[in-house]
């Protein structure tokens, strides 16, 4: 595991089991005495989210107590609230909504020398490839046309902004982890968040026309350029689901699309 490696490195004191996913090694550890996280990019795409939270200094995300490589040593967040279960279990879906876009701007004020990001259009390459198959993805491919043709308000982005994204320092409160490193209009990171924490959840009736509403008003965007922008994510994860074999979870968010189609030509 490449996590050894930096372990050695840099005199890291191992605090818990390794693990691994498809983009990271990580490792539990203590840093000069702190809770932390070795991570290290499996790759660029991880490697770009990682020089990401470097440049944001720990302003409203996990603080980077050391760096080097395709490594970074984090702050370990270990808080007692969960977003998730404040939807899920509590019933507060509007206060969970709230905590991500504070969060999200965080991550959105204007700060300089951002590193290297990864231009919006590009991330919308699978939605692209989707759209040969006509239906609701050529429909949301055009949709994202549109949009990534005339953007508004660029920004370093999170790209990936989620309920499991935004964990609770007892210290420090809600902090940003996991950020893909993306360049493009700020509504977009917004999008992600209406599809989550659940897919299940996400497409409750009723549902997505509060939560955009609630985020709008939370994140100061335009709730129907904000529906554009759910739909035309929405057809990009789904893309995402069919190039990985998920047929069902390609089916469900493209429902969740087509919603977002139909609420932002009401509103």
């Amino acid at each position: 595991m490449r996590a050894q490696t930096y372990l050695r490195r840099w005199a890291l004191e191992q605090d818990g089991e390794a693990f691994s996913t498809p983009s990271s090694d990580l490792c539990p550890v203590r840093w000069q005495g702190k809770k932390a996280m070795l991570k290290v990019a499996r790759n660029e795409e991880e490697k770009r989210g990682n020089l990401l939270m470097v440049w944001l200094s720990g302003q409203g995300t996990a603080e980077v107590y050391h760096h080097g490589g395709r490594a970074v040593v984090l702050e370990r967040i270990e808080g007692e609230h969960e977003l998730v279960a404040m939807v899920v279990a509590a019933g507060q879906d509007d206060d969970a909504s709230r905590i991500l876009c504070r969060a999200a701007a965080q991550v959105h004020l204007p700060r300089p020398d951002p590193p290297p990001l990864l231009p919006l259009d590009c991330w919308f390459e699978a939605l692209f490839e989707a759209s040969a198959q006509g239906g609701l993805f050529a429909q949301c491919w055009h949709v994202a046309q549109t949009l990534l043709g005339s953007p508004q308000d660029v920004r370093p982005l999170h790209g990936d902004l989620h309920h499991g994204n935004v964990l609770h320092s007892a210290a420090r409160g809600w902090l940003v982890i996991d950020p893909k490193g993306l360049l493009g209009e700020r509504t977009f990171d917004f999008a992600n968040l209406l599809c989550n924490p659940s897919l299940a959840v996400a497409r409750q009736p009723g549902r997505l026309a509060r939560q955009a509403g609630v985020v709008a008003g939370a994140a100061g965007v335009n709730r129907a350029r904000l529906l554009a922008w759910v739909a035309a994510y929405a057809g990009l994860s789904a893309a995402w689901h069919r190039e990985d074999g998920q047929a069902a979870e390609a089916q469900a968010t493209l429902e969740i699309a087509q919603q977002a189609l139909a609420l932002s030509s009401e509103t």
